[in-house]
């Protein structure tokens, strides 16, 4: 009776085995994770950072241009045209920003370009000095009184009028006419340093496919988190938060441009986390998830709270300063989906795909 229990265990066993069909359960990556690493730093260094890099760059020798059109002839006219590509440029640079990680970061040429808030009382001092406004000249100062945000104060601080006048006739005009031209000059000299750097670093960002803070995709994700936090708390919160003046938070009050920018920025980050970039469909950390990773449905979560953010942005009706006073409530809106789509990233998306988060906000969220 022993041995036929036995019998019959074994027999079961085999059966058993030779029916096992677990294998087909586990579900086999379509990309192994180092391709799908190497396949999606790739993309978003040819498809996203270098192209927009070198239209930065076109875009700033038009600035420059434009700005020495308006010192030849210094019209209401030129002055218009100087702040239009004022606004290009830097609604171009809101597409570049957000990609100031690793070694790009650590040679602070990001915040040489653009450093907000600026200290516009230390401009107004710098104007007055007797030595020349020249590129040399606005080098050795901070980061504060210069770049994209100390041009905006020139060109935007009041109405074109008083603007025209400042820059023509009123007292130290001559110097604040050197002054706007050698910050325009030296910020395109920081363009051209930071597209130059990032040919240089170019192998080393597509091969770090190590895992940990070191590697590039971790990086990236890191990256695109600081900028989603930085919408919500430096470009909208303190707005929010502001007893009185709230206006005066917002990046580009003086242009009246912070919606466009935000946007810019939104875009941005969407369309890198996509990996659909202009003209180009790269593999992006959505494809990461799916055909490395297996989980689609994070990468439906994270798609769908991004949507939700920027058709909150895009039904902002008017210049986002006007929101303060006539729908708050759709600020707080698009504050609270920024946040949802930082949580997605820091918990569901880095655990899922080993990253170390390295960038933590400062309010506790």
């Amino acid at each position: 009776m022993k041995n036929k229990i036995l019998f019959i265990a074994f027999l079961l066993l085999v059966f058993s085995c030779g029916n096992d069909d677990s294998e087909d359960n586990v579900s086999i990556p379509e990309v192994s994770t180092e391709d799908g690493r190497r396949m999606q730093v790739s993309d978003l260094y040819d498809f996203q950072i270098k192209v927009n890099q070198t239209a930065h760059v076109a875009l700033l020798d038009g600035l420059v241009s434009a700005s020495h059109d308006f010192s030849s002839n210094p019209t209401e006219v030129e002055l218009l045209a100087l702040q239009n590509a004022w606004k290009t440029s830097f609604l171009n640079w809101k597409s570049n920003e957000v990609f100031n990680l690793g070694i790009i970061q650590s040679s602070f040429i990001h915040t040489r370009i653009n450093q907000w808030p600026i200290n516009f009382e230390a401009i107004e001092e710098n104007i007055l000095v007797e030595e020349t406004l020249d590129n040399d000249f606005v080098s050795s100062k901070g980061a504060n009184t210069k770049g994209y945000s100390a041009i905006e104060y020139l060109l935007f601080h009041d109405t074109s009028n008083i603007v025209l006048i400042e820059l023509t006739t009123a007292n130290n005009a001559e110097k604040r006419m050197q002054y706007l031209l050698a910050l325009i000059e030296n910020l395109n000299e920081q363009s051209i340093i930071l597209k130059e750097f990032w040919g240089e670093v170019e192998p080393s960002f597509k091969s770090n496919l190590e895992t940990g803070v070191n590697g590039s995709q971790n990086q990236v994700v890191n990256a695109i988190i600081a900028g989603l936090e930085s919408m919500k708390g430096t470009k909208i919160e303190e707005a929010l938060n502001a007893e009185s003046d709230g206006v005066i938070y917002f990046e580009a009050y003086r242009s009246e441009i912070s919606k466009e920018a935000l946007i810019e920025n939104l875009e941005t980050l969407n369309n890198s986390y996509l990996g659909d970039y202009i003209g180009e469909e790269g593999f992006g950390l959505d494809d990461y998830l799916i055909e490395v990773l297996d989980r689609p449905d994070i990468d439906i979560a994270i798609q769908e709270t991004f949507q939700v953010a920027l058709n909150d942005l895009y039904d902002i009706n008017g210049p986002i300063e006007d929101t303060l006073v006539s729908d708050i409530e759709a600020l707080d809106n698009l504050r609270v989906d920024l946040q949802t789509i930082i949580g997605l990233l820091k918990t569901d998306f880095s655990s899922a795909a080993n990253i170390v988060v390295t960038f933590n906000d400062t309010d506790g969220d």
